[in-house]
């Protein structure tokens, strides 16, 4: 196997798993175990994290009293972020490695 051929296996295995990350949907852990859906790396959905904050009932002003709160709007917004930020460059690297063994010139075999 050449150098071009084993740079174009490793960039398309790149690309794909940057495309697979991209697309599996992102969750959070919520009460009790359950868990709450953000969306995925390509478009986050926050309405099911927004109807589980306004379940709590932490948003609820009570005097002198305080409810545990989980904010899981900004859990989805970190998770999502978090797989944002190595998914996407997984894929460009891919991609890149990809482009650069087509574009790379083949040595031609015999001459001297």
């Amino acid at each position: 196997m050449t150098l071009r051929r084993l740079v174009l296996a490793v960039g398309a295995v790149l690309l794909v798993a940057g495309v697979i990350a991209l697309l599996v949907p992102v969750s959070v852990s919520g009460n009790n175990g359950n868990s709450v859906g953000c969306g995925n790396a390509v478009s986050e959905d926050l309405t099911s994290a927004r109807s589980a904050d306004n379940g709590t009932g932490a948003n609820i002003p009570i005097l002198n009293q305080l409810i545990p709160h989980s904010d899981f709007v900004g859990q989805c917004e970190s998770a999502v972020s978090t797989r944002r930020s190595w998914s996407i460059p997984l894929a460009v690297i891919g991609a890149l490695a990809l482009v650069g063994s087509f574009v790379v010139p083949r040595r031609a075999v015999g001459t001297r």
